[in-house]
C-alpha cells in the first residue's frame, strides 16, 4: 500500500461491460464472475468495490445503479466530465476481467493509478485463426488492437499487475498484450461456490451427460446433439440459453429442437437455470461434455467437476481433461467429422465404474483445494492491497 492510500479505505473501480443482467447488461461469464464473486465477496471494512460499465448516454453526469448491494456506474459521455467525475471518485486502483474498454483508464486524471488485469480468455490472432475455421456460423469478432496496445503501454509504465485464472493461459495473454516473456503473472484461479455438503456417491450418479453454457457459435452445441443421436442409451441435457446472434444459433439447433431430429427421446433442452435445477443436474450427471472450439477455463467446467461430473472435451486447459476426464483431441471447423471421437470417452465414463469414480473423486478434491471462495478472497485482497 502506498502513502497515497495509507489510512483510507481502498476503493476499487471494477471495469467490466456486463454484470450478469444487472443494469440491463448481458448474461456472460465475465459478468457472472464480477457479480457473483468479486462484488459479493471482496468488499470488507478495508476494501470497497464499484462497477464501471463504460461510457454512458448522459453527457455531463454518470448514471448510477444498485444491484445486490453494489453500486454500478456508466461514466459521463463527454471526456471532460468523465475526468472530473473520476477525480471526485478517487479510485485507489482499477480491476478488469480482461479489458473491454479503455474509457475509464484514459480519463483517469492521476497517471500513477494502476490496473489489475485478470486474464480469463485471452484471444490473440492465433486463437482467432482457430475460431474462424467455423463455417456454418461465425463468432462475433471482438479483436481490438487499440485495447491491447493500450495495455502494453500501461505495462511499460509499470502500471499493470497481471493475474491469471490459469497458467496455461499465460502465453496467450503475453501474446495478446505484446508483453515481455518474463512478465510476472500471478496464478489466481476462479472461485466456485462449492457445496461442501455434497459427498460423491457412485450409486446416486445417473448415466447422463450435461452441456452447460451459452447456445452460441463457439460452443458448438450441435455436436453435443449429434453425440446424443449416436448414444441413445444415455440421457443428454442441454442447460443454457441463446445469447449472441440468437436467430442464427436457433437455426443451427432447429433440427434438434423442432425439426427432423427433435424426436430424440434422450435429448433434453432444459433452458437457462442458475439455481437448484443446475445444481441437481450436475450432481446427477457422470459427464460434462464440452464441444467448444475455443474456451478460457469456463466456470461451468469447474462447477461440473465440483460435483464429480467428469470432463470430456476437445479442448484442453490446465490438464483438467487429462486428470479429471478425457481429452479427445482438437476438432476445428464445424466439427461434424469429429463427433465419433467423443463416443468412446463418454462410454468409458459410463461403463467403467472404477475408472470413472477415480476421476470424479479426484476432481471434487481438486476443486475444493484450488477453487474455494476463501482462497479466492484471500488471494484477490492480497493483490488489491499490494497494487495500491
Amino acid at each position: 500500500m502506498t502513502s497515497n492510500t495509507a489510512g483510507r479505505k481502498i476503493k476499487v473501480g471494477l471495469i467490466i461491460d456486463e454484470f450478469f443482467g444487472g443494469a440491463g447488461t448481458p448474461y456472460g461469464g465475465y459478468g457472472f464472475l464480477a457479480r457473483k464473486y468479486v462484488a459479493k465477496y471482496i468488499p470488507n471494512e478495508q476494501i470497497e468495490v464499484e462497477v464501471l460499465l463504460g461510457r454512458g448516454k448522459k453527457n455531463f453526469s454518470a448514471q448510477r445503479y444498485e444491484e445486490d448491494g453494489c453500486t454500478l456506474y456508466r461514466l459521463p459521455r463527454w471526456s471532460f466530465f468523465a475526468k472530473r467525475w473520476l477525480k471526485k471518485q478517487n479510485y485507489s486502483v482499477y480491476l478488469s476481467i480482461e479489458l473491454t474498454s479503455t474509457y475509464a483508464l484514459k480519463n483517469e486524471p492521476d497517471p500513477s493509478k494502476r490496473l489489475i488485469l485478470w486474464i480469463q480468455d485471452p484471444r490473440p490472432e492465433s486463437a482467432w485463426c482457430i475460431v474462424n475455421t467455423l463455417q456454418s456460423l461465425k463468432c462475433p469478432f471482438f479483436f481490438n488492437p487499440k485495447i491491447y496496445n493500450f495495455v502494453e503501454k500501461l505495462n511499460a509504465q509499470k502500471r499493470v499487475a497481471f493475474i491469471s485464472q490459469g497458467r496455461s493461459l499465460n502465453p496467450l495473454g503475453i501474446e495478446l498484450y505484446h508483453l515481455p516473456k518474463e512478465t510476472p503473472v500471478r496464478f489466481l484461479p476462479n472461485p466456485v461456490d462449492i457445496d461442501w455438503e455434497f459427498q460423491f456417491d457412485l450409486a446416486k450418479k445417473k448415466k447422463a451427460v450435461v452441456f452447460l453454457g451459452r447456445l452460441e457459435a463457439q460452443k458448438r452445441c450441435w455436436l453435443f446433439c449429434e453425440v446424443a443421436k449416436r448414444m441413445p442409451e444415455y440421457d443428454f441435457y442441454v442447460l443454457g440459453q441463446f445469447f449472441r446472434n440468437p436467430e442464427d444459433n436457433r437455426r443451427m439447433l432447429a433440427p434438434y429442437m423442432k425439426g427432423d431430429l427433435s424426436n430424440l427421446p434422450n435429448l433434453h433442452f432444459v433452458g437457462h437455470d442458475d439455481g437448484e435445477k443446475k445444481k441437481q443436474l450436475l450432481k446427477d450427471s457422470r459427464v460434462m461434455l464440452s464441444t467448444a472450439i475455443w474456451e478460457g477455463i469456463p466456470i461451468s467446467w469447474l462447477e461440473g467437476l465440483s460435483y464429480g461430473a467428469t470432463l470430456v472435451t476437445c479442448l484442453e486447459r490446465e490438464g483438467l481433461a487429462e486428470r479429471f476426464g478425457e481429452f479427445v483431441g482438437e476438432i476445428n471447423g464445424d466439427g461434424f467429422e469429429g463427433v465419433d471421437r467423443f463416443i468412446p470417452a463418454i462410454r468409458r465414463m459410463m461403463e467403467d465404474d472404477e475408472f470413472y469414480s477415480q476421476k470424479a473423486r479426484a476432481a471434487v478434491d481438486y476443486i475444493r483445494e484450488t477453487h474455494s471462495i476463501p482462497r479466492f478472497i484471500k488471494d484477490l485482497r492480497e493483490v488489491i492491497t499490494a497494487s495500491c
